[in-house]
């Protein structure tokens, strides 16, 4: 049957009384439908709906006196046994509508409200709707539309279509158009809830808490120590979770006076915050200062005997150094000779920080980072739900390595700085470095333009190392009890990684630097990144400082010398009046040169090779390869990058728009199993991605000379 338009008086209509946004009431209990017309129900879930002095309806209450009834969304509704109709969608609105009715009938202002409004509401009656579709209907309306209820409402409503209705994860995602990461978030939330709702302390819950377990689940140093299990949904250590749990909550204890008789004394929960979860994750494997905490009720007890305080002084001593450095560079003019001096002792103080072998250190510490101890497949596919101009893209059949082909503005650089971006998991300096080369931002942080320019959500779904990985990075408002004087916005990067979940935040500020919360930077591998059109010096140094280290750098020399210039005897990086550069050394001179003196080419050809080493067990991506390499030298150079590529057990992603480029790896002497090429191109303004394997490549280019570009 077809659905259909009716007209009902306003009493006519039941409040649905079992709507998943009563759920987290404590008042809340099931009603069957042969009750919901019964006048104490229905008076029951009125005053929930409309709250203490209408305050959940305010809204509503102002639109409805100023407009009338809109016809835009009519209430849907469905019959009931007993001739009332009963709101399936609109609740809140015929809520509303029943109070002005009241209101009206006392003779009072209902604006433009007339008495037919009441007594002949347009509804849409829902003919044989099934309660999966049911629930869908309330899911578009209030998971994925504006009108969001409470994240444990929303949990709860994914959670019924799973488990009691049986629909699969890929449905519901499809359905209520969400993603996988957020989904199977939201379900171990809502279970480690339910498991406080069973406890000693479950008659303390309340809404607002979401958060603090949302922080739990999200929390790595927090899982494991609760050594939570993604399949049972559940932890392991049933008594790390009971004291967690003790944390969040009031306890009841009995002391006894100076008099000896005994008290019951209440005390309030040490944690009430979602942020000091991450302030107890610095040392929650700390016993000393786990006990100090307990025993002061105060999560800042507990901080002040970690390891975390010195690591936090460390952090704002390195923040004042910098930003105090900046102030001397400023006024540097009115120095003084003492002052000269001071500085001088400074520098030796300094000095004394840095390790002879800083750049093996921070090698080490970069491993450290990286989830898998051992790549065997990279990337597979990834699903571009939304990047950019790139929206439900999916990419398979991805190879060893992977060419991108297409006319300018089709998004090429946008492809190769996902994939980069999606091994950086929840690191948010790689976010902000991508768009400082964007926009050319090269010194300190804009925080304005940052906050404009990143206006929609990014949503990433990908297979690497055959487990299944997502990235989210989203703009929101915070709720969080942080300074709001000039706040500008938030922006979350949640990652998983084979159910592993790895977060970080930052708040925007116009007038002050950002504010970083993360436990811990995740890599998923080594990557990098290189562009004709963006230079990172830093980032040169420390391949350099691997080449050397890993003796692969004459590799790179011999490749050069006999391939473009058998002259050159040496490329070395230099310290020249405390800045380090590369330079040249030839046969023909008897003094070496800086590399920039060189051709645009051999400066490319020397940073990606570089990289590929560097890159080791991870990926590259490298945008516009032919840029500044003579064609002469892409078959030899393209040959090259793939005997790296297997070498180093790199993924390589590269754009171009070159068909020299693309024929370049065709001709080459490396077989082409591991090569595929993907064409992008516009169909009615959306963006479309299709892929050629190597051999086909070979073939139709050698045919036809097609050009995919």
């Amino acid at each position: 049957m077809m659905d259909k338009y009716i007209n009902r008086h306003i009493n006519k209509l039941m409040l649905d009384a079992n709507n998943y946004r009563f759920i987290d009431n404590k008042f809340y209990q099931i009603v069957k439908e042969n009750e919901i017309s019964d006048k104490r129900i229905q008076d029951r879930t009125y005053n929930l709906l409309i709250g203490k002095n209408e305050e959940n309806i305010s809204d509503l209450l102002t639109s409805f006196k100023s407009n009338g009834i809109l016809k835009l969304d009519p209430i849907q509704v469905k019959e009931l046994p007993d001739g009332n109709v009963v709101v399936i969608e609109g609740n809140r609105r015929t809520a509303a509508l029943k109070y002005l009715y009241e209101q009206f009938l006392k003779g009072n202002d209902v604006g433009k409200l007339r008495e037919r409004d009441f007594k002949s509401v347009e509804l849409v009656l829902i003919s044989d709707e099934s309660p999966i579709q049911h629930l869908i209907t309330m899911g578009l309306h209030h998971i994925s539309g504006k009108k969001k209820w409470n994240p444990v409402n929303q949990a709860q409503l994914i959670q019924d279509l799973r488990y009691k209705h049986g629909l699969s994860e890929l449905e519901i995602c499809n359905s209520l158009a969400i993603n996988k990461h957020n989904l199977r978030r939201s379900l171990r939330i809502l279970s480690l809830i339910e498991r406080y709702k069973l406890s000693d302390y479950g008659d303390q819950f309340e809404t607002t808490m979401y958060s603090i377990f949302e922080e739990i689940i999200k929390n790595v140093k927090m899982k494991n120590w609760l050594q939570w299990n993604d399949h049972d949904m559940a932890p392991e250590q049933t008594m790390n979770e009971e004291k967690l749990f003790s944390w969040i909550s009031r306890e009841e204890i009995i002391e006894r006076n100076e008099d000896g008789d005994e008290q019951e004394i209440t005390l309030e929960p040490i944690i009430t915050k979602s942020h000091e979860i991450r302030e107890l994750s610095k040392f929650i494997n700390e016993p000393k200062a786990v006990d100090q905490m307990e025993e002061s009720r105060n999560i800042t007890a507990g901080f002040a005997l970690s390891d975390a305080v010195g690591e936090s002084r460390l952090k704002n001593a390195m923040d004042n150094l910098n930003k105090e450095v900046q102030t001397a560079f400023q006024f540097s003019e009115f120095m003084t000779e003492e002052e000269y001096g001071k500085v001088i002792k400074l520098r030796d103080k300094l000095d004394k920080l840095i390790p002879s072998n800083s750049a093996n250190i921070e090698l080490i510490e970069r491993n450290s980072s990286i989830y898998f101890n051992e790549v065997k497949n990279h990337f597979k596919t990834i699903n571009i739900i939304k990047y950019r101009k790139l929206q439900n893209i999916e990419i398979t059949k991805l190879n060893r390595v992977n060419i991108f082909a297409g006319g300018n503005n089709l998004g090429k650089t946008s492809v190769l700085e996902l994939f980069y971006l999606f091994t950086r998991l929840n690191n948010f300096q790689s976010i902000i470095d991508l768009e400082r080369f964007r926009g050319r931002f090269y010194q300190g942080f804009p925080t304005k333009w940052f906050n404009k320019i990143f206006v929609e959500n990014i949503e990433i779904d990908a297979e690497f190392n055959d487990v299944n990985c997502s990235l989210n990075i989203s703009k929101y408002e915070t709720n969080e009890n942080i300074e709001k004087s000039h706040y500008l916005n938030s922006i979350s990067t949640d990652a998983n990684v084979n159910g592993d979940s790895f977060s970080s935040t930052i708040h925007l500020f116009d007038n002050k630097d950002p504010e970083f919360y993360f436990e811990k930077s995740q890599f998923l591998c080594q990557a990098t990144f290189s562009s004709p059109y963006r230079y990172d010096g830093s980032l040169l140094k420390k391949a350099h400082a691997k080449a050397v280290q890993e003796k692969y750098f004459d590799d790179i020399m011999i490749f050069i010398r006999e391939k473009m210039d058998k002259n050159i005897d040496k490329i070395e990086m230099v310290s020249i009046e405390n800045e380090s550069r590369f330079m040249v050394s030839t046969d023909e001179m008897s003094y070496a040169i800086d590399i920039t003196k060189y051709g645009e080419g051999l400066q490319r050809i020397f940073e990606i090779a570089l990289l590929m080493g560097y890159s080791k067990n991870g990926i590259i991506c490298i945008d516009e390869l032919d840029s500044a390499i003579h064609k002469n030298l892409l078959i030899d150079f393209t040959q090259f990058i793939q005997e790296l590529a297997v070498k180093f057990n790199v993924q390589v992603f590269l754009s171009t728009h070159s068909k020299e480029c693309i024929d370049a790896f065709v001709e080459n002497n490396f077989p082409d199993e591991e090569l595929t090429a993907f064409a992008l191109s516009e169909i009615d303004g959306k963006v479309i991605c299709k892929y050629l394997e190597g051999n086909k490549l070979k073939q139709l280019v050698e045919t036809i000379n097609i050009d995919i570009r």
